[in-house]
C-alpha cells in the first residue's frame, strides 16, 4: 500500500509533538505504557483475559502468531489488548501500532467482511505501521543513534525495538548511511 503524499514526514512531526507533549525530547525513547497513559487508553494482556475466559488461552499458545494486539471500541473509548506471549520489542510495536490507530483518529472498521475473513484496510494499517515506527524511533532518535554510535544491542535495549524495526527506522531516517553498526 502506497502512503499519501506528505505522510511520512507528518507522522515524524507527529512522533516528536507526542514527546514534547510529554516533556520527552524529540530523540527520546517512548514507552507505550507513557502514551497510552497520555491518551487514556487502557492497555491489558491476552494473560489477564485468558483468566476471565479460558477460551483466550489458545492466543498464547498454538495460535500465538495469529494477533498481536487488538483494540477494542466502546463507544468513542478503546481499549488495547496485547499479546504478552511475545518478546518486549514486539509488544511495544504493536501497542504502538493500536496508539497509532487512535493518534490518526481512524474509525474502528468491523473485525470480519461478510465471508468471515478478517476485515483489512490495507491503507489504514500502513499509516499505522509508518506512525508506530516514528513512535519507537524518530528521525532525530535514528540520527543520535548515529551520533552516539550506539551498537544495535544498545539501541534496541534504549528504545525497546527489535533488530528489525532498528534496522528499518535507521534505513529509513537516511542515518543508515552513515552509521557503523558491531
Amino acid at each position: 500500500m502506497a502512503l499519501r503524499h506528505g505522510f511520512k514526514a507528518e507522522a515524524n512531526r507527529l512522533a516528536v509533538q507526542v514527546r514534547k507533549e510529554l516533556g520527552l525530547h524529540a530523540a527520546a525513547a517512548l514507552q507505550p505504557a507513557l502514551l497510552a497513559d497520555h491518551l487514556s487508553i487502557p492497555v491489558s494482556t491476552f494473560s489477564a483475559a485468558a483468566a476471565v475466559d479460558s477460551r483466550i488461552a489458545i492466543l498464547l499458545g498454538g495460535e500465538k502468531e495469529s494477533v498481536s494486539a487488538l483494540t477494542v471500541h466502546c463507544g468513542p473509548r478503546r481499549h488495547i489488548w496485547v499479546n504478552d506471549s511475545h518478546e518486549t520489542p514486539r509488544q511495544n510495536s504493536s501497542i504502538h501500532h493500536e496508539l497509532s490507530h487512535a493518534l490518526l483518529q481512524h474509525e474502528p472498521g468491523p473485525a470480519f467482511d461478510p465471508r468471515g475473513c478478517r476485515h483489512w484496510d490495507g491503507d489504514v494499517e500502513a499509516e499505522a505501521d509508518w506512525l508506530a515506527g516514528n513512535l519507537m524511533i524518530t528521525n532525530e532518535a535514528a540520527w543520535s543513534i548515529t551520533r552516539r554510535r550506539l551498537r544495535d544491542a544498545e539501541a534496541m535495549a534504549c528504545y525497546g525495538v527489535s533488530k528489525q524495526m532498528l534496522t528499518w527506522r535507521m534505513n529509513m531516517s537516511g542515518a543508515a548511511s552513515r552509521r557503523r553498526t558491531a
